[in-house]
């Protein structure tokens, strides 16, 4: 399996219009493995009625291609050719979009019927934030080209990647869905938790994840209600939930069909 895949991506955080002194999630929890686009959902028992539901949508995140050649290269000995790493780029990307497509379905359910409002989104800081906010609102403006001519073709393809990169919540922004998408990450825990090295080599520092993941609960853990957070797979916050104590949450891991089927093709 591609190391990247333990990385973490987007985290998102559902707003409902009053906070609940218990999370009613009778109807929440049913529906969710009804839907289209979920292959399984599994979570965490608890002693009484929760006053908050964690709901963790299990993803498969957008790398660039130079971080994605980083991560095969130390897979294969650094064997591969660029022609072949092209051809895994694309069909990498492909992956990421069809797990997307299923993220949206399954907050376009949320925003319907759980009044989503906004997004904290993982890897998003209040360095980085404006910067963010720009590139969305150039997303917004940007006309896709009907054209089927060389440079179209490249303008439509560069378009497919930055909304692959900014993530399923920020595509729904641009399409007036979401009305924001906010910092979750420390930016500090962040940092230390990257495992880019200077020399473009992938070492993760399990230590710094966890305290990572720590700041993510933390975060999580203001106010009561449902919260909705997209991360990698390879995460798992029920081990942070548990030694932090937080016995009245409700841990929900949400597995889509898209997802399942690129976790089966990397084993």
């Amino acid at each position: 399996m591609i190391k990247l895949a333990h990385c973490a991506s987007i985290i998102i955080c559902l707003h409902i219009t009053a906070p609940l002194a218990l999370c009613d999630d009778s109807d929440l929890i049913l529906q969710l493995p009804k839907l289209p686009s979920v292959h399984s959902v599994t979570s965490t028992p608890t002693k009484s009625k929760p006053k908050q539901i964690v709901i963790h949508l299990l993803n498969w995140h957008f790398v660039s291609k130079e971080d994605y050649a980083a991560d095969i290269s130390d897979l294969s000995d650094g064997k591969m050719t660029e022609d072949e790493i092209d051809k895994r780029y694309f069909e990498f990307l492909n992956d990421v979009e069809a797990v997307q497509k299923e993220q949206k379905q399954i907050l376009r359910y949320l925003i319907k019927h759980h009044k989503v409002r906004s997004v904290y989104m993982e890897g998003l800081t209040e360095k980085n934030l404006s910067a963010f906010n720009r590139f969305i609102k150039t997303l917004r403006e940007f006309e896709v080209p009907d054209g089927d001519g060389a440079f179209d073709l490249f303008l439509k393809e560069q378009y497919r990647r930055d909304c692959l990169q900014m993530g399923a919540a920020a595509q729904l922004q641009t399409q007036g869905l979401l009305e924001s998408v906010l910092p979750l990450e420390n930016a500090e825990a962040f940092e230390a938790a990257n495992p880019f090295g200077t020399d473009g080599k992938i070492r993760f520092d399990e230590a710094a994840e966890e305290k990572r993941e720590d700041v993510m609960v933390k975060i999580l853990m203001k106010g009561q209600g449902i919260k909705v957070i997209v991360l990698g797979g390879g995460h798992d916050l029920s081990n942070n939930l548990r030694r932090m104590k937080m016995d009245s949450v409700q841990y929900v891991r949400v597995r889509s069909k898209q997802y399942e089927r690129v976790m089966e093709n990397q084993e």
